[in-house]
């Protein structure tokens, strides 16, 4: 059987892009392991949360995620940084500009060996997401909640949570959540945030087989070409219920 780490107040923000969720996570009241590949965004949240970081509350992990740990080259979108990548395909949309620079590397293993098992893992890694599910898929101990962004893949992700052993599913359409306030901090989320997480989700979680027949039928056909207009898009959230 699966074990799941469960309520210990870790948060993963992986793909911490501007901060604005780990901005989030930290008015929870959670400590945050969040990594960035892209320098200039490290050095920026350096100086945002110098006091959370000094005071143990964050750790700022400058490297990208992938299938072994070393260096790789990382290919930071001069138009876009949110499709910065290690994949070329998906950081030159477009025709974007983009300037290699090369990056230190880290597994899932790795993290974990190193500051623990969060109980919410947030994967939001611009083309190697599937890479980062395949490397929970065998983690020993996993996160109780993770949610993944959506992609042409998302019916392989979602194959991958349910092997993993998460039995709740939720699509949140991060598009509705700018502007909304978190009753519980206060907070507003600003545009491109990933929103609540975990059971303040709004919702049934839904089994698998739900799942899979409800994300047909309102994010993507079985080919996965999108139904919903480009103005949403959606985030993947799977718990491991009791």
């Amino acid at each position: 059987m699966p074990r799941f780490a469960r309520n210990n107040g870790l948060i993963f923000d992986l793909g911490m892009n501007n901060g604005d969720d780990t901005d989030y996570y930290l008015k929870l009241g959670h400590k945050v392991v969040a990594l960035e590949a892209n320098p200039a965004l490290c050095e920026q949240a350096a100086k945002r949360f110098a006091p959370a970081i000094a005071e143990g509350h964050l750790t700022v992990v400058h490297a990208a995620i992938w299938e072994s740990a070393g260096e790789t080259q990382f290919l930071v979108n001069l138009d876009n940084d949110h499709w910065s990548s290690i994949d070329p395909g998906w950081a030159k949309r477009d025709d974007s500009a983009c300037k290699a620079i090369t990056v230190e590397c880290v597994t899932l293993a790795d993290l974990f060996a190193k500051h623990g098992v969060p109980f919410y893992c947030k994967i939001d890694v611009e083309g190697v997401d599937q890479i980062v599910l395949d490397q929970l898929a065998h983690a020993e101990v996993k996160p109780e909640f993770v949610s993944v962004e959506d992609c042409r893949f998302g019916f392989d992700y979602m194959a991958t949570l349910d092997a993993c052993g998460y039995t709740g599913f939720k699509l949140l359409d991060q598009s509705a959540v700018a502007g909304r306030t978190d009753p519980a901090t206060g907070h507003t989320f600003p545009a491109g945030s990933s929103g609540p997480l975990g059971r303040d989700i709004a919702g049934d979680w839904l089994p698998y087989p739900s799942m899979v027949e409800h994300y047909a039928a309102t994010v993507r056909d079985r080919e996965g070409n999108r139904l919903a207009p480009r103005t949403q898009w959606w985030d993947i959230h799977a718990a491991a219920l009791a």
